[in-house]
């Protein structure tokens, strides 16, 4: 294990996707999306990313510099064409979309078609609550889950994120998948030899298994859900893919899965002023934290407080990587033509060789 700080995990971002042919402007979003996830502790979703992407620009199937393209419209709601650019420059464009038109009306959507993975979900609502909007954001992913009283795969990960003002400290920020365990987070548990908790994957059988390289190729997840409840983890799940496929006209029929983004803003100054809005926020989440403790329990947090904490823990300590992920960038690097001895492995932690500057884009 490895301790990197993330400048110097924007740097190596910039540069690799700069290189691959990525404008600098792009590089920067890109690269600033997948270290904010690993800032917060969202790992799976952040600069591991990179090789895989890297692989996607060279064989055209992301397409840098695409812009969006308007194929539906109402003053609430907008259907737009990706053109299977960056995931995360198309969703940019359609959140400011969404958030000016409800700026204007209270409320906006939008869905998405043709565009490549938006990484941590939860970052596009907080577009919205940097605007003091509540933000919503659902993208399907890969097709991990097993529908309730089945055995194979036939629903999307489908993670789901709101992302809602307070008045002081952390917001309250909703990101999670309907199945137990991201994709990416598989692959990690991989890395380091280590096993998934019962009741998570099950085999091409139906029998439980703990092993996480056999849930990242075959078997299935099941639905969230504990105490024989998975049935509303798997109701739940049925309605995001709704909203990402069917309701804006992107569900792939030969596939049989959903395949685009849904968008919500909600003004909170159109329902009630906004100063009422966060004192009362505060005032709930005041009352929540009051409960008595469980047993094992320090303190409750509200959604998006561990994330929270974790960011300002890492802004101090840096982000640690695993070594074979660290290898992995280099060798992506090497294979774009970025010099990767400026990075220096020192004592555990990476620094930039004094002799480069690091490119400040962000």
């Amino acid at each position: 294990m490895i301790t990197v700080k993330k400048e110097v995990l924007m740097d190596y971002g910039c540069r690799v996707f700069e290189a691959a042919g990525v404008s600098g402007d792009e590089a920067a979003w890109v690269t600033d999306c997948l270290v904010r996830a690993n800032m917060k502790g969202v790992d799976s979703h952040g600069i591991q990313q990179v090789p895989g992407y890297v692989r996607g620009v060279q064989a055209g199937r992301t397409k840098p510099g695409a812009k969006m393209e308007i194929l539906k419209e109402t003053p609430a709601v907008t259907i737009v064409d990706g053109f299977g650019g960056f995931g995360y420059s198309i969703a940019r464009q359609a959140m400011q979309l969404t958030i000016k038109k409800a700026k204007k009306l209270g409320i906006a959507f939008t869905g998405i078609h043709r565009l490549g993975h938006i990484g941590r979900v939860g970052r596009w609502p907080e577009m919205a609550l940097e605007q003091d909007m509540i933000g919503i954001a659902s993208q399907p992913g890969g097709v991990f889950v097993a529908p309730w009283g089945g055995i194979e795969r036939k629903l999307p990960i489908n993670p789901i994120s709101v992302a809602i003002p307070t008045g002081q400290g952390s917001p309250f920020v909703m990101d999670f998948s309907l199945g137990p365990i991201a994709g990416g987070r598989l692959s990690i548990l991989v890395e380091r030899g280590m096993k998934v908790p019962p009741g998570w994957l099950i085999d091409d059988e139906g029998n439980p298994t703990d092993d996480p390289s056999y849930g990242a190729r075959k078997g299935a997840q099941l639905p969230l859900g504990q105490a024989g409840l998975g049935y509303k983890g798997y109701a739940l799940s049925m309605f995001l893919s709704v909203l990402t496929g069917p309701l804006i006209a992107a569900y792939n029929l030969e596939r049989h899965r959903p395949v685009g983004v849904f968008l919500g803003v909600l003004d909170i100054a159109a329902f009630t002023p906004i100063d009422e809005f966060k004192k009362s926020m505060d005032d709930m989440v005041a009352d929540i934290k009051s409960s008595k403790l469980a047993k094992g329990f320090k303190e409750i947090l509200i959604p998006g407080e561990p994330e929270y904490n974790t960011e300002q823990r890492r802004i101090k300590s840096g982000i640690p990587l695993d070594d074979a992920i660290w290898k992995r960038l280099m060798d992506t690097a090497e294979k774009v033509g970025v010099d990767t001895s400026m990075y220096e492995v020192e004592k555990g932690g990476v620094v930039l060789h004094p002799s480069y500057t690091l490119k400040d884009r962000y």
